[in-house]
């Protein structure tokens, strides 16, 4: 029977390998420092910033007001005021020489850690043997 072929592929029954893929979605994590901040009693950067601005503004003029004064006092012997440059010297070690320190370590609440994981996914096409 010349006429009758079977209709096959080239390829039939040669071996194909499976086919894997895998895609990975990375890990995510979030902090969300609001109570630590809060029970700690501190401001947010921003604002922290701009209370510092306008406090450094604030000593910056009291500062040249004291300077003003200082001079005024050395100018002025004739008020009769007896070792000035040693009062004014005293004057600013009391001024700046005084310091006060606070520490906090531990706040009574922590950070919330949220940390989402994902896990692979994975999709296996099993070819085998036979094509499709």
């Amino acid at each position: 029977m010349p006429g009758i072929q079977p209709m096959l592929s080239s390829d039939w029954g040669a071996y194909r390998p499976a086919e894997l893929n895998i895609r990975m979605k990375s890990a995510e994590m979030e902090t969300d420092w609001t109570s630590v901040f809060n029970d700690l009693e501190l401001k947010r950067p921003m604002t922290l910033g701009k209370e510092l601005e306008q406090q450094a503004r604030t000593q910056a003029i009291q500062n040249v007001a004291i300077k003003a004064q200082e001079g005024d006092r050395m100018m002025n012997i004739a008020a009769g005021e007896k070792n000035v440059f040693g009062r004014i010297a005293h004057d600013r070690y009391m001024r700046n020489g005084q310091k006060e320190v606070t520490v906090e370590a531990i706040p009574h609440q922590g950070v919330v850690i949220d940390f989402r994981i994902y896990p692979p996914e994975i999709s296996i096409d099993p070819r085998g043997a036979l094509p499709k």
